[in-house]
């Protein structure tokens, strides 16, 4: 299941650097769907049930199998050491709303987007700022699914992110890092046979 995420993450994400200073709303747009899918994928990984994950496969939009993004993005937080908190309910500046509620508007069409585009997206939004802390997200999706393909248990895989989650270089690193574990184990047949 993560693997199909991941894989999701990584459409997304290149989809996001194509529209990066070509059309910020479809860079918002998609980050919002990045955000849910990293979150829903690291949750099935980390902490699903095998009960969870075999009923994931005749889940429908209805019902996700999973919990709310905003407890699994608290989930992934304190797996990181930083406690039970969830930075996407951080207020925008000018807005006033949460940031994952200004995206969700966004998505949407809320009266509250129109009054982001009377401002500007990019003078409410740091675009290069939230363009490399995908790219950091990613690259943790990334670290977590290789190392735990590899045999690694998720404690030490937390461990190690605890340490470098903010620092991207560190991260894409580890990602390259974590590539070659897969690699060299000899399961990289068997992880890319999953995403079929």
């Amino acid at each position: 299941m993560a693997l199909r995420y991941l894989n999701a993450c990584e459409a997304l994400f290149k989809g996001m650097k194509a529209q990066r200073g070509v059309n910020d709303l479809h860079f918002l747009v998609t980050l919002r769907s990045f955000i849910e899918y990293t979150r829903r994928g690291i949750w099935f990984l980390a902490w699903a049930s095998e009960k969870e994950l075999l009923a994931a496969e005749k889940l429908t939009f209805q019902r996700s199998g999973s919990p709310g993004l905003i407890k699994m993005d608290k989930m992934i937080n304190d797996a990181l050491g930083s406690g039970k908190v969830s930075y996407l309910l951080q207020k925008v500046d000018r807005i006033n709303e949460s940031f994952l509620d200004c995206l969700h508007a966004l998505t949407h069409g809320n009266p509250v987007s129109v009054r982001m585009f009377g401002i500007g997206l990019e003078r409410i939004f740091q675009m290069d700022v939230l363009l490399t802390r995908t790219e950091m997200e990613l690259n943790l999706f990334r670290i977590l699914v290789y190392r735990r393909a590899a045999g690694e248990e998720l404690e030490a895989i937390w461990s190690i992110l605890a340490t470098i989650n903010n620092r991207p270089v560190d991260m894409t690193q580890n990602a390259r890092i974590a590539a070659h574990k897969v690699k060299k184990a000899g399961v990289i047949e068997r992880v890319l046979a999953q995403l079929d």
